[in-house]
């Protein structure tokens, strides 16, 4: 994708330098007196109007180009999930949780919290299995324990029968 870009504005580059070869010949004095005169007869709005769209030409090319490229940045990257509900629902859908564990741990979760340890969201039970057999050990709050029970299985806490 760089080099896509990085060939898009050389392109760009040397289109404006051709726009401005005519300006870097050096004229005589005659060409310059006869250049001045012509231009005072007709008015000298057909050279600036000329000169205006290039520039405008130009100006508008590297827009397009610069908008094209920052679309293809845009698209490449995926979006990133910031909420944890959102990772909540993730997690609970790969580790294949039923709601009713999901509430367990959300009890479970709050027990802590109000214990007054860091324990936000029951995510860190889901992450750190440890966490979630020392608040089953501490017996803060009451949870149904056949449900724990197996979700301390899928996690691999404890061994199944």
């Amino acid at each position: 994708m760089r080099n896509s870009t990085i060939f898009k504005l050389i392109v760009a580059l040397i289109l404006c330098c051709c726009a401005t070869l005519g300006v870097q010949a050096t004229p005589t004095q005659e060409e310059v007196f006869k250049s001045i005169s012509e231009n005072m007869s007709s008015g000298g709005e057909s050279s600036g109007k000329t000169t205006m769209a290039i520039i405008m030409g130009s100006i508008g090319l590297i827009l397009v180009l610069a908008l094209y490229s920052s679309r293809e940045k845009r698209q490449a990257s995926p979006k990133a999930v910031n909420h944890h509900g959102k990772l909540l629902k993730e997690l609970s859908k790969s580790l294949s949780l039923r709601r009713s564990e999901i509430k367990q741990l959300q009890i479970l979760a709050q027990g802590e919290k109000d214990a007054g340890l860091p324990i936000e969201s029951p995510l860190v039970f889901l992450i750190c299995p440890s966490t979630l057999a020392a608040a089953m050990r501490a017996d803060r709050v009451k949870v149904d324990r056949k449900v724990i029970a197996g979700l301390a299985r899928k996690l691999g806490i404890i061994s199944g029968r």
